[in-house]
């Protein structure tokens, strides 16, 4: 049934419909939640579902467990969704502000808004969940305010 007590049998692509908005509206929700988060490389190549592993092995946890060829490997990193989250890495772990104070912004019922402040610095972090357009908006280094589609 895809489910268990530790675990949800599914990739987070696959989850998402293999939407690539979808996907990174999640990520960027996950990289703007306090502390330090964690992407497996299934994640991190927007894997799918491995289907023939569950039905070779039997074993329902292999779903999201897929081993990448180096091939493989070279072929998916190139997929603009993983780019884009390459992307929207560098920015979480770079940008100074996600040192500072997070705040959750009020925001209308089909959106989020959450925002870290250090200093001079901030971003905040704009999704609609209707259409999963995410916009992060920024102080850049010469103090211009900056809007980065994710």
């Amino acid at each position: 049934d895809g489910f268990d007590v530790h675990q949800i049998r599914c990739s987070y692509y696959s989850v998402l419909n293999c939407d690539d908005d979808a996907y990174l509206a999640a990520r960027a929700i996950q990289f703007f939640a306090p502390g330090i988060p964690q992407v497996y490389y299934v994640g991190l190549l927007a894997g799918k579902n491995d289907d023939e592993m569950v039905k070779l092995t039997g074993e329902g946890r292999e779903i999201n467990r897929h081993n990448f060829t180096i091939s493989e490997i070279e072929k998916e990193v190139q997929k603009p969704v993983v780019q884009r989250l390459l992307k929207l890495i560098d920015f979480r772990n770079d940008y100074p502000a996600f040192n500072g104070e997070f705040i959750i912004e009020n925001a209308k019922d089909n959106e989020i808004k959450l925002t870290w402040k250090k200093d001079d610095k901030f971003c905040t972090l704009n999704i609609d969940l209707d259409t999963y357009k995410s916009v992060i908006e920024y102080i850049d280094e010469n103090k211009n305010i900056v809007l980065y589609n994710i």
